[in-house]
């Protein structure tokens, strides 16, 4: 997580927000590296086509009402062969409560598009298909060697916390159904660890999260040949770790 930082502070003049920059994220392919962030009630983004060594200087994609962002939510990129994808859980109404920590009220995982290197956005709309099911605000989004983007977040459409899943088979402009990756038995997967997710070079999707079994707080892995489909999630490693809170990652 430095090295976002060190390229945040370097890309950046200096800001007095009472929310200054936060949450950087990187993303790299196809030529470009890039760099979103979020500012207060705003989502940044910035690239550079020297493999990092120097960025453009940061331009707005969407102001909103209401950004997750903070305690490893926030935006995230996604680089493909003709469009740039960020995402981010926005809402239209802030969470207030002990607990809210500003996240959107009625979140959804939005997308917005750009086909001409981050000069202009459009928005492509919610990801989730359950309104506000995705307002504890974490997530990941990745693409497959087919230019496929798949998406992975925790969501609170039932009782409690689980993984849900979704596909864009064109480029981020439209997403399929929401698919369950893993159900808890015990209702719950860890509220506040936000999921990962990858795809290897063959074609494999791969979902890790932190799961909440017996009290034990270990990461669990499945994986989907299609983004639809997963195997049994299994846990990694050996040992096990207990843990009677949520150690936020």
């Amino acid at each position: 997580m430095v090295l976002p930082f060190l390229l945040l502070a370097s890309v950046l003049p200096h800001h007095a927000s009472v929310a200054p920059y936060r949450q950087p994220q990187l993303a790299a392919g196809h030529g470009l590296v890039v760099l979103t962030f979020a500012d207060d009630h705003s989502i940044y983004f910035a690239s550079s086509r020297d493999q990092g060594r120097t960025f453009s200087q940061p331009s707005k994609v969407a102001d909103v009402a209401a950004l997750a962002a903070g305690r490893h939510r926030g935006p995230r990129a996604v680089i493909l062969k003709d469009a740039i994808l960020i995402s981010a859980v926005v809402g239209e109404t802030v969470s207030t409560g002990p607990h809210a920590h500003g996240l959107p009220a009625d979140g959804n995982l939005t997308v917005w598009r750009s086909v001409n290197q981050g000069k202009t956005w459009s928005k492509s709309g919610a990801i989730n298909d359950a309104a506000g099911a995705t307002r504890e605000g974490l997530h990941a989004m990745t693409s497959d060697r087919n230019g496929n983007v798949l998406a992975a977040w925790l969501d609170k459409r039932a009782e409690g916390t689980q993984i849900y899943g979704s596909k864009s088979t064109d480029g981020g402009r439209t997403w399929s159904k929401n698919v369950s990756i893993y159900e808890s038995p015990e209702g719950t997967v860890c509220e506040c660890c936000g999921p990962s997710i990858a795809a290897d070079d063959s074609g494999q999707v791969w979902v890790m999260w932190r799961n909440v079994l017996q009290g034990a707080r270990d990461l669990y892995i499945t994986s989907s040949r299609d983004g639809a489909r997963f195997e049994p999630a299994r846990k990694i490693g050996v040992g096990t770790w207990s843990l009677n809170a949520c150690p936020m990652d």
